[in-house]
This record gives C-alpha cells, sequence and structure tokens, in this order.
C-alpha cells in the first residue's frame, strides 16, 4: 500500500480526480485545506510484482557469505549455521519460485473464470425464475379478468334488450329528453339505469327529476362508515394497479402523524414483482416508519410476533394469487383485519372478482383514484346491492392525498355531475321563453332604429 497526494479546488473536484486516477476502490485516509485547496491523502494497492521483478529480491536474501576465519568452535557454529541457511533457500526455492511464475498463469485465471459464473448464475437463474413465475400468474389471471368481462358485457346486453322495450313504453315528459338521453349514453349498468328511468318519470322538469336522482342515489348506497385504521394489524387486498401501496404509505403517514413514526410497521407480503420492495421502501421511507419484508408466511408470522408492540402494522399485499395470500393470513389465526382497495372506476367484473370470489369478511372498503374516476356507475351499483362501509379514500398520486371518513353522497354528486346533460334552467320553458324574449327585443331594435331619422328632425315650436 502508498500514499498518494491529490490537490484541487474543493472536496468534490478532489474525490472525483481520486476516483479517476485510482479506481472506485480508492481509501481516503485524510482531507484538509492547503492554501485555499482541498488536499486528500488516499492509499494505493501496489500491483503484484512480476517473476522478473521479483527475482532480485529473492537472490538477494538468500545470498551466500564466506565464512570468517577463526576458532574452530567459531568455525564449527558458522559452518551449521550455513547449512541451516542453505536448507532454508533451497526451501523457499523450491516454494517461492512456482508461487511466482504458476500464480498469475495458472492459478488467478482459472479461478476467475470458475468461480463467478458458479456464484452469480443461480442467483441470476432464480430471479429470473421468480420474475418469470410472476408474469405467468399474471397473465392468466389477466385473460380470467377478461373473459370476465366479456361475460359481464354479455349479460348486459341480453338484459339491455329486455329492457328497450320497457323503457321505450316509459312515458317521459319532453323536458326530461335531455336526461333520458344522458342516461342512456352513460356507461350506467341497465338494472341501475331502469332504477333511474322509474325514479324520474313523475317529475316535469329537469331540476326535480336530477334532485329525484340524488336523492334516490344516496339513499340507495347510504351505509355507515367505517373508522380509518390507526391501531391493530390490517391487510390491505385488491387487484394489481388498485393502489395498494400508496393507500398503504397513506395510511402509515396519517397513523405517524397521530402516535409517532416509531409506532407504526409496514410489511411487504410475498411481492414477487420487479421493484415493488424498493417501492415499499421508498414509500416507507417518506414518512419515517420501519418497513420489513416477508416472502412467506413463517416469516411474516415472526415479523407480527416481534413487533406485537407496536401501534399499527400494515401489511401490503400483491395483487396475483390474492385468495392464496388472504389464505395464509388467516391460517395464522392472528387477529388481522383486511381491507379492500379498489379505484372508483372499477368495473362490475373486476368488483365481482374481490367481493364475492373469496371466502373473506372484509373490514371495510378503500376508494383510490377518485380524481381519475369521473363516472362510477359499475361501483355504485355494487354499493346497492352490497353491505359494506368505506374507511378511506385518495384522490391524487402523493402521500398527503388521503381522505377520511369519506360520504358515499360525494362519490353519487360525482356521477350525477359528469352526466351529459345542456345547460339549461330549472324551469322546463326557460330556454323557450329566454329564445322569444332575444328575438322580440331584437325586432324592437329594428323598429326603432327604422324611425330614428324621422324622430331625430323633428322640432318643438
Amino acid at each position: 500500500m502508498e500514499l498518494k497526494r491529490i490537490l484541487a479546488r474543493d472536496t468534490r473536484a478532489a474525490n472525483e480526480k481520486a476516483v479517476a486516477q485510482y479506481g472506485p476502490d480508492v481509501l481516503i485516509i485524510s482531507s484538509s485545506q492547503v492554501n485555499g485547496l482541498t488536499e486528500l491523502i488516499v492509499a494505493v494497492d501496489l500491483s503484484p510484482l512480476t517473476p522478473e521483478e521479483a527475482e532480485p529480491f529473492i537472490k538477494s536474501e538468500f545470498t551466500q557469505s564466506k565464512a570468517p576465519a577463526g576458532k574452530f568452535d567459531v568455525l564449527l557454529g558458522q559452518t551449521i549455521d550455513q547449512n541451516k541457511r542453505q536448507s532454508r533457500e533451497r526451501q523457499a526455492t523450491q516454494v517461492a519460485q512456482p508461487l511466482i511464475e504458476v500464480k498469475p498463469q495458472v492459478a488467478a485465471k482459472p479461478i476467475a473464470k470458475i468461480s463467478a459464473p458458479q456464484v452469480a448464475s443461480p442467483v441470476k437463474e432464480s430471479t429470473q425464475q421468480a420474475e418469470d413465475a410472476h408474469d405467468a400468474l399474471r397473465g392468466r389471471e389477466i385473460v380470467a379478468l377478461v373473459r370476465e368481462e366479456l361475460a359481464s358485457l354479455r349479460r348486459e346486453f341480453k338484459l339491455g334488450q329486455q329492457m328497450a322495450a320497457w323503457q321505450g313504453s316509459v312515458p317521459l315528459p319532453a323536458a326530461l329528453s335531455p336526461l333520458r338521453d344522458a342516461l342512456n349514453d352513460a356507461p350506467i349498468p341497465v338494472a341501475l339505469r331502469a332504477l333511474l328511468m322509474d325514479c324520474i318519470k313523475d317529475h316535469d322538469n329537469l331540476s326535480d327529476a336530477m334532485g329525484a336522482l340524488q336523492r334516490q342515489l344516496s339513499h340507495a348506497v347510504g351505509q355507515a362508515s367505517a373508522a380509518t385504521p390507526l391501531s391493530g394489524v390490517h391487510a390491505l387486498a385488491g387487484p394489481s394497479g388498485a393502489g395498494k401501496s400508496l393507500m398503504i404509505a397513506r395510511l402509515a403517514q396519517n397513523a405517524a402523524l397521530a402516535h409517532g413514526s416509531e409506532q407504526v410497521v409496514v410489511i411487504s407480503f410475498h411481492d414477487q414483482r420487479a421493484g415493488a420492495w424498493s417501492q415499499t421502501q421508498l414509500l416507507s421511507a417518506q414518512s419515517g416508519v420501519d418497513s420489513f419484508r416477508a416472502t412467506n408466511a413463517a416469516t411474516l408470522k415472526l415479523l407480527l410476533e416481534e413487533h406485537s408492540n407496536r401501534q399499527l402494522i400494515l401489511i401490503d399485499t400483491p395483487g396475483v394469487q390474492m385468495n392464496e395470500r388472504l389464505a395464509d393470513l388467516r391460517s395464522m389465526n392472528l387477529q388481522v383485519q383486511c381491507h379492500a382497495v379498489v379505484p372508483a372506476d372499477a368495473s362490475a367484473a373486476n368488483l365481482r372478482r374481490v367481493f364475492e370470489n373469496t371466502d373473506n369478511t372484509w373490514a371495510s372498503l378503500m376508494l383510490s383514484k377518485l380524481d381519475e374516476s369521473n363516472q362510477p356507475w359499475a361501483l355504485l351499483q355494487f354499493l346497492t346491492e352490497q353491505t359494506v362501509a368505506v374507511s378511506a379514500a385518495s384522490t391524487g398520486d402523493r402521500t398527503a392525498d388521503l381522505v377520511q371518513d369519506f360520504g358515499l353522497t360525494d362519490l353519487v354528486k360525482r356521477a350525477l355531475d359528469n352526466l351529459p346533460l345542456p345547460k339549461v334552467e330549472d324551469h322546463p320553458h326557460a330556454a323557450r321563453n329566454a329564445a322569444l324574449n332575444d328575438l322580440a327585443s331584437s325586432k324592437l331594435a329594428q323598429i326603432a332604429a327604422r324611425f330614428q331619422p324621422e324622430t331625430t328632425g323633428l322640432t318643438h315650436e
């Protein structure tokens, strides 16, 4: 090892210069300021000697010296020492020379060629196999979801054909024609559309009909809201892309503000997606909470037992094999509350996969992507048929965008506000009267302009 000195204008330039000259593994011994410059003292490994460079040192170490003349005992002792020295020289020559000659050519290269594939290849192969298995499972679930979506469209089409005759026979005032067209154009399930049509048939103006729609939907989806999780053990599950990891981060930040970041733990359970663990670590670091990774049920159980004294434990589950992960949680016989996370614009088939095809009793429902959902009609129909409380919602892509005590009336208002309705006044004849008034005003203006030259020419006597 050898010490080197580097001078530069600042510390950053000195570090870059050290890395450029001696590589990224350079060891910095000290740093100081000298005459306005930054001085770095670095340690550099010396390169091994070649056989030609090492030969003078080997010869000089074992050089034989002539025995001095003297008494017999002295000469005898020197002779014994010389014999020992010669034996050491022969032993060193037999050991040292092969090391210098063989190591660079025979020993080093095969080790570099053989050891690297034996160590790195199994790790890469196992990682690749895990990613391939995850992609295969995700592909099968996508195919199953597409089939369910097609089956749902077929059912909607058949039901729409059956309801078309009934809707045509329902008498509606002429003022409600724009609302009827808007309900037919919106992506509303057929059963819910029939309910809304029956709700507005007794009204004769658009304002009253819209009020009746809002009251009917608010009553149909009116359910008690659940409290946002702040303590205990909670697991979030849902389809892929629903926003579970971001919802976990929002809940963790909310609990950290209430109890302190040291009382909150986030656990990523069996998520094999590329970059999923890095995303969990990054989101947890933003809130200052601890995060752990469990690749199987046994590891998850150990983590839960180890951190049982924490105030809140949040478990993030993958979207792939959701039922299997929920079964693992139930098999632990622990008091884990499971919450479903779905986007507000989820399709009917996606909602059925989460709620109807699982054996789990959901503690609450959490809605994500409210800002991206302009027509959440499938979710509204689902809430009219199922009884599940909503505990939290989110609008946006930040960890601070958590909506607590979310009311479903806001969801109803969002759906009705985005109906493609023309802008008309409350009175059914207001638009026609306004047009007639404008026409009359223009005619009067034309008559006044026609007689204006004659009236201006008159003088008073």
